[in-house]
């Protein structure tokens, strides 16, 4: 067993202890979020924590304060929460995918008839390119 081998007794002890963290963020943080949040370092009482997404890092900075006061609150001895995107990080399988939105055939018959119906400008050439990518 690796806890038993003196030479990695302190590697072990560290990596309870950055679970022990995790599992404290875990019960803090909402679900949502807490699945895109990984604890991955503790170094000079610094959390370092990973975020799968630049819009996770972002909730994730608002609660940083809040979620060090909460784990100082269950004994932790954390002064500061540090949030990096890992973008390349594992997602749940769970994770919601993204679809481009589609339109329906009345409103793209719709926007047909505007597209038509505008002199030549700016709006109208965005409005075919709209149409064009609805279309394929």
């Amino acid at each position: 067993m690796l806890a038993s081998d003196p030479g990695l007794q302190p590697v072990v002890a560290k990596a309870r202890q950055i679970n022990a963290l995790a599992q404290l963020c875990g019960n803090f943080l909402p679900p949502e979020l807490a699945r895109l949040v990984r604890a991955v370092n503790l170094k000079d009482r610094q959390l370092v924590l990973w975020a799968a997404s630049s819009a996770a890092a972002a909730k994730l900075k608002l609660l940083a304060e809040a979620l060090r006061r909460n784990l100082l609150q269950q004994g932790a001895e954390v002064n500061s929460v540090s949030v990096r995107v890992q973008p390349d990080a594992p997602k749940p399988a769970n994770a919601p995918t993204r679809r481009p939105p589609r339109l329906s055939s009345s409103a793209i018959r719709n926007l047909q008839n505007l597209y038509l119906e505008l002199p030549e400008s700016p709006a109208r050439k965005a409005l075919k390119i709209l149409i064009d990518h609805q279309l394929n």
